[in-house]
């Protein structure tokens, strides 16, 4: 089971911190300076929590009854829960995914920032993958997204050493009417990205395993 959920936080209805975040959570609302960070982490929990929420048919309480904890490397974890959650953000969406203990799953949202040099991060094989595909700022930032899909996949982030996480091809492919491509990691073959721009500026990708049908998955996060 992967379920994503989706928010433009442009388009969602403003709520209440109160209706959605636990005591726990509402003390760590309130210690976020920062605007921008608190509505990321309120949107963050929300998107979490209505997903869980809408996995379980037996769900009948309010989502502040849920409470979403870190792990040891700032994952997001629910404890006593028979799944798996995932968390990313962009400058306009929140993306999170539920789904079965069972399952290696990574997302990543990225907004593309022309003012960052983030083709320096390129290896040099990966120049030469994206060397046909015309904007070289576009795919160094899928690149860069799919590698933190990895990441968040293995709960660890952009942690390790960043050669680990080299992608050695790319393929194109037109799925719900979205150019989608499809990326291999070098020294994660059994593993498979999916990235796809979501706008003009905004990059959504996933990673599974290989064999892992994830057409339903592409479905909603394209349609959303």
């Amino acid at each position: 089971m992967i379920s994503p959920h989706l928010i433009d936080m442009k388009e969602q209805h403003a709520f209440e911190a109160s209706e959605i975040l636990s005591s726990t959570e509402y003390i760590m609302y309130c210690n976020i300076c920062s605007e921008s960070r608190r509505r990321e982490f309120l949107y963050g929990r929300y998107a979490i929590k209505k997903n869980l929420a809408s996995q379980s048919a037996s769900f009948k309480g309010k989502l502040s009854g849920i409470t979403v904890e870190y792990g040891s490397l700032r994952y997001p974890i629910i404890k006593d829960q028979p799944v798996e959650v995932g968390l990313s953000h962009s400058k306009r969406y929140v993306l999170s995914v539920v789904y079965s203990k069972d399952n290696i799953v990574g997302i990543d949202m990225e907004t593309i920032r022309l003012e960052v040099p983030i083709e320096e991060m390129l290896s040099t094989g990966e120049k030469e993958l994206i060397a046909g595909y015309g904007s070289s700022v576009r795919f160094a930032y899928m690149f860069f997204s799919c590698k933190e899909a990895l990441g968040k996949a293995f709960k660890m982030g952009l942690l390790a050493d960043y050669s680990i996480y080299e992608i050695s091809a790319i393929r194109p492919e037109i799925m719900f009417g979205t150019e989608v491509f499809k990326v291999c990691f070098k020294n994660f073959p059994f593993l498979t990205g999916y990235s796809f721009m979501k706008n003009d500026q905004e990059i959504c990708s996933l990673v599974v395993p290989q064999k892992i049908e994830v057409g339903d998955v592409l479905k909603v996060l394209i349609d959303t």
